[in-house]
C-alpha cells in the first residue's frame, strides 16, 4: 500500500501482521507465558484502577487520546 492510502498506524499494522502469522502457522500468541496468576491479577487490578481514575486536566487527556489515534 502506498502512504496515500494506507491509514492504517504502522504499530496497528505490525500487530495484524503478527496476528495473522501466528494463524496461518498455527501458533498461538501467549502475552502472559512465564508470569505469574498474582503478577496478571495484579497488573488488571492496577489497569482497573487507572481506568477509573478522573483526569485532572480534562483538554490535556483528550488530546492525548486524539495524538495516540493519529
Amino acid at each position: 500500500m502506498t502512504d496515500c492510502r494506507n491509514r492504517i498506524n504502522e504499530n496497528l499494522m505490525e500487530m495484524l501482521q503478527m496476528l495473522k502469522f501466528s494463524l496461518k502457522s498455527g501458533r498461538f500468541l501467549d502475552f502472559s507465558e512465564n508470569i505469574s496468576r498474582e503478577e496478571i491479577i495484579a497488573f488488571l487490578e492496577q489497569s482497573l484502577d487507572a481506568e477509573s481514575a478522573v483526569p485532572e486536566d480534562i483538554n490535556a487527556f483528550i488530546q492525548s487520546l486524539l495524538s495516540s489515534v493519529e
